[in-house]
């Protein structure tokens, strides 16, 4: 009797270990996966869309890789995209969602490239609606990235100060970003090497077993966000 309930018990044993093999890849080491997570952190909450032009992939794919991202934590999602976990400060969120298409990028850039231009002279520059223009400038005013100001019957955008202030005090915060994405690949058995890191970039190399995979990630997307 105890010899037949021992048997079973092996049996039930081996059965579950079938059901759950131990993966062979890690949750990054699928490279389009990798180019969502490199693209997100270069633009955090950049739109599904704009994610999918830019690497060259659908949207449903885009959509998947992220949701099994944000599964293993390597980012959370913020309304209808994502951004990496810990690398953007609550404060910051409105922020990169403001900016989350390339135009809304361009139009900033441009604000921030020939100081005192008006209303008309942007959206010329970008291409963009006078009313789609003023909208964005109205949302980059509210958030302190612009200021406005009456000049006879013109009135003058300029570029304030208030990216390169919010860039400066995420310096901890990028190196705790980096610490928690190296204690992560090493609790999934990754084995991560730092190869280098620096003040806005980190590449790491890491994998199961004898294969390896390299990955370059920008930690600092405030300057992208005048590209």
């Amino acid at each position: 009797m105890a010899k037949r309930m021992g048997r079973a018990l092996l049996a039930a044993l081996r059965k579950e270990t079938a059901a759950t093999p131990v993966s062979k890849v890690g949750v990054l080491g699928n490279p389009q996966r990798r180019r969502v997570l490199q693209y997100l952190c270069l633009h955090p909450c950049g739109s599904i869309a704009e994610v999918a032009k830019a690497l060259r992939l659908s949207p449903a794919t885009v959509r998947f890789h992220a949701l099994r991202l944000a599964a293993a934590e390597y980012v959370v999602a913020v309304g209808p995209s994502f951004l990496p976990a810990a690398l953007v400060d609550g404060e910051d969120v409105p922020l990169f969602e403001a900016l989350g298409t390339s135009g809304a990028r361009r139009l900033l850039a441009a604000a921030f490239g020939t100081a005192g231009l008006t209303l008309t002279e942007l959206s010329e520059a970008v291409g963009m609606s006078r009313q789609g223009t003023a909208a964005l400038l109205d949302s980059f005013e509210s958030l302190g990235l612009v200021s406005r100001v009456v000049d006879g019957r013109f009135t003058r955008v300029y570029a304030t100060r208030a990216l390169e202030e919010r860039r400066e005090r995420t310096t901890q915060r990028r190196k705790n970003f980096c610490d928690a994405l190296v204690r992560r690949l090493q609790q999934e058995g990754e084995g991560p090497q730092v190869l280098r890191r620096t003040d806005t970039a980190v590449h790491l190399r890491f994998g199961r077993g004898a294969e390896k995979t390299t990955l370059e990630l920008s930690i600092e997307p405030f300057s992208a966000l005048l590209l």
